[in-house]
């Protein structure tokens, strides 16, 4: 909370409050009032985890990253944080950070899987991808998976699947 451009307080809600929910709360001995109140808020993150080679990257550039920023959220890679420092602390910072989390879990990639069960412990809104035929592990043929043909079609297919799933979370 800031006053006249002054920061009283800064505190953050172990997880985020689901759709677009805002309160004020004070306490003290006299009479307490809230007034001339503006709330500027930041975009929805998306963090997506995936394999960083084709056919994978053209998945990013052509289907969820456009449908993200369509829908007015703020998508990104841990490949595409441009500052020095140790990527597992990016990954970690985008995991925990972000509202939901896009997973192409495609190839059998042991990076992905690794962001992915630590999403899952987060209790993260996680959309998982697969192309189509793919060999799902056991512990992940019980979810929801978004599979794609890698064709155009099939990306415009996955791109209306992914958008729906994205207004159910998002609201």
């Amino acid at each position: 909370m800031r006053v006249n451009k002054i920061t009283i307080f800064d505190f953050q809600l172990p997880e985020p409050l689901k759709g677009s929910q805002t309160g004020l709360f004070g306490w003290g001995n006299a009479e307490i009032n809230f007034s001339d109140i503006e709330i500027t808020g930041e975009k929805t993150k998306v963090f997506v985890v995936m394999q960083f080679t084709e056919p994978y990257n053209s998945i990013y550039q052509e289907v969820i990253k456009p449908v993200c920023e369509e829908m007015n959220l703020y998508v990104y890679r841990a490949d595409k944080v441009y500052k020095p420092g140790f990527i597992l602390k990016d990954i970690i910072e985008g995991l925990l950070e972000s509202e939901v989390i896009i997973a192409d879990i495609t190839p059998a990639n042991p990076n992905v899987f690794y962001e992915l069960g630590f999403s899952h412990a987060l209790n993260k809104a996680t959309i998982l991808l697969a192309q189509r035929g793919s060999e799902l592990p056991f512990d992940i043929r019980g979810y929801r998976v978004i599979f794609y043909d890698d064709t155009i079609k099939g990306k415009t297919e996955v791109k209306e699947n992914l958008r729906r799933h994205l207004k159910n979370i998002i609201g």
